[in-house]
């Protein structure tokens, strides 16, 4: 009797310490897994009423009107960037702190709302990147995107909601130091061993092929290497986009065989800073240090306008002229 009681103490504690360490097992095996959410506990969210739920699409007005999440807002990269010849010779970059808190507010966004944010391919990173900029550090990813949605069978809309009678009261802090870098950045990597360059675009662009719209001139910043951001998700269906993020083991595999490097400082670029976030977050989301993480908003864009404006100057070289 005395050895069936032990025993079965025994089987309840063994029961009890495995349940323990599946809840405490992190989503996809990530250090800060709790910036994603999945379809399904999005909607369970939303079937709770959660009154402090904000969703965000970032999408094309085009595949917004084909579809969307219940109850989510529609952005786009005008709406989120100043116009061109407003602050900047140059379009793509990010808006400074007070005109982002007004554009959120009129989501009804709060310091407390619990925004979720979604898109059709790789932009949401970027407004994750832009909230975290201004102090909002715990909105969430849709992992997978709208594709995630339509595979879970959900319900969607083809209207849009009515914006909030009363704003939110979101409070922008000052922007967080480093997230955002300048130019000067870029030449310290190349002087510098304590950073890594990290070219986020396609091969066509990295070759020189390619250029791309609202740049100046072709080429790649030399002293840079290239990871594409693809390398870090998978599609959610066959022959789909890449909107869903890879597991940990295996972003781990992709850190590995291009060299980043986790003592050096991460600086990442493409065309305009909307694809070096996917690679941001996803070293966020894989235990590393915000603070060594930069993003440099101006880009190609910027790059190339300097190269084409700034002739001869010294200030700028592209590797596909020499000059």
């Amino acid at each position: 009797m005395r050895r069936s009681l032990v025993w079965s103490v025994f089987v309840v504690a063994l029961v009890l310490a495995v349940s323990v360490a599946g809840a405490a097992e992190k989503y996809k095996g990530f250090e800060r897994g709790e910036a994603l959410i999945t379809a399904k506990e999005l909607k369970q969210l939303m079937d709770a009423k959660d009154p402090k739920l904000v969703i965000l699409a970032v999408a094309k007005t085009v595949d917004y009107r084909m579809g969307h999440i219940p109850g989510a807002f529609q952005i786009w990269r005008p709406d989120y960037e100043p116009k061109k010849g407003v602050e900047f010779p140059y379009e793509g970059m990010a808006l400074d702190r007070e005109a982002f808190q007004a554009f959120v507010r009129k989501f009804g966004i709060d310091n407390d709302s619990k925004v979720v944010i979604y898109d059709h391919k790789y932009d949401a990173p970027r407004v994750w990147w832009m909230f975290y900029l201004y102090g909002k550090t715990d909105c969430r990813i849709l992992d997978g995107g709208y594709p995630a949605w339509k595979k879970a069978g959900y319900d969607t809309d083809i209207l849009a909601p009515d914006l909030p009678k009363k704003p939110g009261n979101f409070t922008a802090t000052t922007a967080l130091p480093g997230w955002s870098v300048s130019i000067s950045t870029i030449w310290r990597c190349k002087t510098s061993g304590d950073y890594q360059l990290w070219d986020t675009r396609g091969t066509k662009e990295w070759t020189g092929e390619k250029l791309k719209k609202g740049a100046y001139a072709k080429g790649r910043i030399p002293w840079a290497k290239r990871c594409n951001w693809p390398n870090f998700k998978k599609p959610v269906t066959e022959g789909g986009k890449p909107t869903e993020f890879k597991t940990a083991a295996e972003i781990q595999k992709v850190l590995d065989t291009f060299g980043f490097d986790r003592s050096k400082q991460q600086v990442f670029y493409c065309q305009s800073g909307v694809r070096t976030t996917t690679e941001m977050f996803a070293l966020y989301l894989m235990g590393w240090d915000p603070a060594q993480l930069h993003n440099y908003d101006g880009s190609w864009i910027e790059w190339s306008y300097y190269h084409k404006n700034l002739p001869g100057s010294g200030a700028i070289l592209c590797e596909k002229c020499g000059k």
